[in-house]
């Protein structure tokens, strides 16, 4: 090969290599900041402050039995704002960044909250996309919904949680812990009690309004309610009438680590 033939194939390589950094740097660019990854295995880093201490402590206790049965792993984190990203673009990237879920499984699921976007997402590892299916997510994210708008976040995070963790311990056979059912059920019983205060609530205002028809009725009848109004004066009668960084993955962490598990870009998104 002659100089001029050497040089260009030089420069055809380092055009190669430059025209990559660009495209790497670009990608770079695009991934949005998001939260460090903690030093030990965590189920919950609340930075929003939306879980109260009691609730953190059981989504705690449940990350680590289903991790400790199945190697599965669900992680709950709330931020104040996504800073101009989009949710799922922050959601996959914090999931692959911190490596939720066993490396080869992936197996890991991420709840990720919004507060002041009013945004939250459920991303979902490869191997868990059987069971916990885009459509069973969006069901999930619809049941937070009413609670997150009247600012009941801690109670409705650990019902979803519960959810999420079930069905990971469905997918791989496991038997359910007593913990998690309750959990998971809470939500069916909210509703049952909803329901019937309301129609407690509906039979009391029926009997109201049956209650004063019988009473014009019997006026009417009675004739008392003409006689009252014309023939009497009505002198005889009277009318008395933080900002804090909450993480936990034990009590303060559970020792282990994450798997490395990477997100296949599968679940739901929504808003409140």
């Amino acid at each position: 090969m002659d100089r001029k033939s050497l040089l260009q194939s030089r420069s055809y390589v380092v055009g190669i290599i430059l025209m990559l950094l660009i495209a790497l740097a670009a990608v770079v660019a695009a991934a949005p900041a998001v939260l460090p990854k903690p030093a030990q295995m965590t189920y919950v880093a609340d930075t929003a402050a939306m879980i109260s201490n009691e609730d953190a402590a059981k989504i705690a206790e449940m990350g680590r039995g289903l991790d400790a049965a199945t190697g599965a792993q669900v992680v709950v984190v709330t931020i104040s704002s996504l800073d101009g990203a989009s949710i799922e673009e922050y959601a996959t990237t914090l999931f692959r960044n911190w490596g939720i879920g066993d490396a080869e499984k992936n197996n890991g699921v991420l709840l990720l909250i919004a507060k002041e976007d009013r945004k939250f997402r459920i991303e979902v590892g490869y191997g868990l996309e059987g069971a916990i299916t885009d459509g069973y997510a969006g069901s999930v994210l619809d049941g937070m919904k009413a609670d997150f708008k009247s600012e009941n976040y801690s109670e409705a995070i650990v019902v979803a949680y519960a959810k999420l963790t079930q069905k990971a311990y469905e997918e791989y056979g496991a038997e359910v812990p007593e913990n998690v059912k309750e959990e998971a059920d809470a939500s069916f019983w909210s509703i049952l009690l909803g329901a019937a205060i309301f129609f407690g609530l509906m039979a009391l205002l029926v009997y109201a309004v049956w209650d004063t028809l019988k009473g014009i009725l019997h006026l009417l009848s009675s004739g008392h309610l003409f006689s009252d109004s014309v023939g009497g004066t009505g002198a005889g009668r009277s009318g008395n009438d933080g900002s804090k960084w909450h993480s936990s993955g034990g009590s303060g962490g559970s020792g282990g680590s994450f798997g490395g598990g990477r997100s296949g870009g599968g679940g739901a998104s929504g808003g409140w």
